[in-house]
């Protein structure tokens, strides 16, 4: 490397705007300045694999097909990537790496749908806010969204703050909204262990739509999917439309439904109902190639039979925080759900979370979910973002 080049880098990182800060690593590699690389690894990593079949607190678990244990990962899915050499990892400021990731994000992700790097210098949440603002990478918020999350800065997010032994059934991010997230992305700050659970499975949404009964293809093609919504309010529970819609203006979550074109209603208790219903398959916005593109399965009042908060409670599965049906109302018979779990486990693959790892996906191409964790593990810190582009 050339005397002084690691303080010109650092120094013209600085200058730059965040929108200009893609362009550094290539305009450094053009003055000939030696940097630090992201190569792809050969080796996939060590993976125990999670039980599926009889799992507690999963929805669905029960079910005669259900995979016994979660697929180990394949090449290439996700394609998993590291510093070149040891010692890189300080060697730039995560801006750059940032850069770097964008780099690869664009001219491998389009292939494989989910990338994993490893290695890189990410401890804390603020650690992983400047990586994201180095990719260039247009932010979209979380308004409207069905999970319990918190918002930790400007672009993060908690993943979701569900129970820990809880499974979070297979499903793709935000897809019931009428302008979803392009990708989504993962950064482990407290992983549970290798041994620990609290993985996040990637599902290969290609092999899905593959799998899927032709019948029931085309039953949601033409009927849609109904997402129902029942949310508390904040004084009677932590999951309260209040944190779903970013405000406590009742003026304000009522213009942004109708933006929506859903359907709404206050409660005596204060909580609130909303409805609507939407496409399940969805065009690549890129290569128009058409995907399973919803959350029928997750969002199901059926979770709720085995959710540790929920599982005691008698009421109609369409009285639970979250409900799917067809578009006409009609429910999904249990015969469907068992057999859309079964094939989106079939597809799904997983690998131990370490800290510092960062997993991107496109939202189209891949799901995911998230496997309880094991008795005694108490943390499990899984951030995330969510873009446009």
């Amino acid at each position: 490397m050339l005397p002084g080049a690691p303080a010109i880098m650092k120094s013209a990182s600085q200058a730059l705007t965040r929108a200009a800060r893609p362009l550094l690593v290539p305009r450094a590699r053009a003055l000939g300045l030696a940097a630090p690389e992201l190569v792809q690894s050969d080796n996939l990593p060590k993976y125990n694999a999670a039980k599926l079949a009889g799992r507690p607190f999963m929805p669905g678990s029960e079910s005669k097909g259900l995979p016994a244990t979660l697929n180990p990962i394949r090449v290439d899915f996700p394609a998993v990537f590291h510093p070149k050499a040891p010692g890189d990892a300080d060697r730039l400021p995560l801006e750059e790496w940032g850069a770097m990731v964008r780099e690869i994000v664009d001219r491998e992700l389009p292939n494989t749908g989910v990338l994993l790097f490893r290695g890189l210098p990410i401890r804390t949440r603020e650690d992983y806010a400047r990586l994201f603002d180095g990719t260039g990478l247009a932010p979209r918020d979380y308004v409207g969204h069905a999970g319990r999350r918190e918002q930790l800065d400007t672009n993060v997010y908690s993943s979701n703050d569900d129970p820990l032994e809880y499974t979070i059934d297979i499903h793709t991010e935000l897809s019931f909204m009428p302008a979803p997230p392009q990708k989504v992305i993962f950064c482990c700050i407290k992983s549970p262990g290798e041994h620990g659970g609290g993985e996040t499975p990637v599902t290969d949404m290609r092999g899905v739509m593959r799998d899927l009964d032709s019948s029931l293809l085309d039953r949601v093609r033409t009927r849609q999917i109904r997402y129902v919504r029942n949310i508390p309010d904040k004084s009677r529970s932590s999951w309260n439309w209040q944190s779903n819609m970013h405000t406590g203006d009742r003026e304000e979550v009522e213009r942004f439904l109708t933006g929506k074109g859903f359907s709404y209603r206050w409660n005596a208790d204060d909580s609130l109902s909303y409805w609507f219903s939407t496409d399940g398959l969805c065009e690549h916005p890129g290569s128009g190639e058409t995907y399973w593109f919803n959350q029928m399965t997750e969002h199901n009042g059926s979770c709720f039979k085995v959710h540790p908060e929920f599982m005691n409670e008698t009421k109609d599965i369409s009285q639970f925080p979250k409900h799917t049906s067809y578009g006409d109302g009609e429910e999904f018979s249990a015969e469907d759900l068992a057999h859309v779990r079964e094939v989106q486990w079939k597809n799904s693959y997983g690998f131990h979370w370490r800290v510092g790892d960062v997993l991107v996906m496109d939202n189209f191409m891949v799901g995911h979910g998230r496997m309880g964790c094991n008795p005694g593990v108490t943390e499990r810190k899984i951030i995330a973002s969510i873009t446009k582009n």
